[in-house]
């Protein structure tokens, strides 16, 4: 995409929105010390495309189909641990920030942060440094506030594997018949299962039901 030079960045992007990919390439193309080499759709072409290049960094989106940003960033700490990853996502909550690290990333960028804070992340993960964007900090400290002063309790720990499953596939737009085929149940267990979901964390509709998955860090949404 850039003309290569000596001491470029070699940066691959990790975005399944086409047009946003290309915007923040066309960004990182206005720095003449990044090359972008390439983007992925999403984990599974991702790590592909790193069997071939040999990046420095790449920008990591969390919700991607296929294998989502935490699942890849994982495997490229065990795979490719001198591939450095910088979660950028519009998904900064304090559990997504604790996700994306524990996983491997050396950077979090919150994609409502200026230009400005790219660039900084960027210089300081390629020089071996941490990066977290003040804008995920500021969330962060807000999800943990709120934590501790239990406005919002951890709700995880109630939730079974199957419960789970369901919430997932709900959470992906999958109809009840579709979701018993997926899980060799019934579909009078499937909506079962839901109504459980609904009385045990007193939720009206599927859209509560998305909301609290996504913020207790369950889907990537």
């Amino acid at each position: 995409m850039s003309t290569s030079t000596t001491t470029s960045i070699r940066i691959i992007i990790a975005e399944n929105h086409r047009i946003v990919a290309h915007s923040i390439a066309a960004l990182l193309n206005t720095r003449h010390n990044i090359e972008v080499y390439g983007i992925a759709l999403n984990g599974n072409e991702l790590l592909k495309m790193l069997d071939k290049n040999k990046p420095d960094i790449v920008l990591m989106d969390i919700n991607m189909p296929e294998m989502n940003g935490v699942e890849a960033t994982k495997a490229i700490d065990e795979r490719m641990p001198w591939v450095r990853v910088i979660a950028l996502t519009k998904v900064d909550q304090g559990v997504f920030v604790k996700k994306m690290f524990k996983a491997g990333a050396r950077g979090f960028v919150s994609k409502n942060s200026p230009p400005e804070d790219l660039f900084s992340a960027i210089e300081a993960v390629h020089n071996g440094k941490t990066f977290c964007c003040q804008t995920t900090v500021n969330g962060f400290i807000k999800d943990e506030s709120q934590n501790e002063s239990g406005q919002k309790p951890e709700k995880k720990a109630a939730v079974t594997k199957c419960e789970l499953d369901i919430i997932k596939l709900i959470s992906e737009g999958f109809l009840t018949r579709e979701i018993a085929e997926k899980t060799f149940t019934s579909e009078k267990t499937v909506e079962r299962h839901k109504t459980n979901i609904m009385k045990k964390f007193n939720l009206r509709n599927t859209a509560q039901l998305v909301k609290m998955a996504v913020e207790q860090g369950w889907i990537y949404y």
